[in-house]
């Protein structure tokens, strides 16, 4: 999501995201307060292991304006979260019903499941 308090364009990872979490996480701005990722809001399957800040990737999905179309996302919150064993477990259980648009820290996109795996 953007988060125009910190000038954060949307489908980037955010910077102050580090492995200990959000590292403004008291002063975040509301617009983050707000926001419930895929975890939160009980589509990722599985326990405090898969959250986002123990996993290392966070997950969003939502239903596209205008097409309908169903979109699932994967961001990785630090370099090499998603090579690890649990987050590439999570991505795969997704893709196999859903095409996941997965961002890697360095900014590079590619997708998982549907014509893209």
């Amino acid at each position: 999501m953007a988060v125009t308090e910190l000038r954060k364009p949307s489908r980037r990872a955010c910077d102050h995201v580090g492995r200990d979490g959000c590292r403004v996480h008291d002063a975040r701005p509301e617009s983050c307060r707000a926001f419930n990722c895929a975890w939160l809001r009980g589509v990722i399957a599985g326990g405090e292991e898969h959250r986002p800040d123990a996993l290392g990737v966070m997950f969003d999905s939502f239903v596209e304006q205008g097409s309908g179309a169903s979109r699932v996302l994967a961001f990785e919150l630090w370099p090499g979260a998603l090579d690890a064993e649990p987050a590439r477990a999570v991505v795969a259980s997704l893709a196999a019903a859903h095409e996941v648009h997965v961002s890697c820290r360095d900014g590079a996109w590619r997708v998982a499941g549907g014509s893209g795996s």
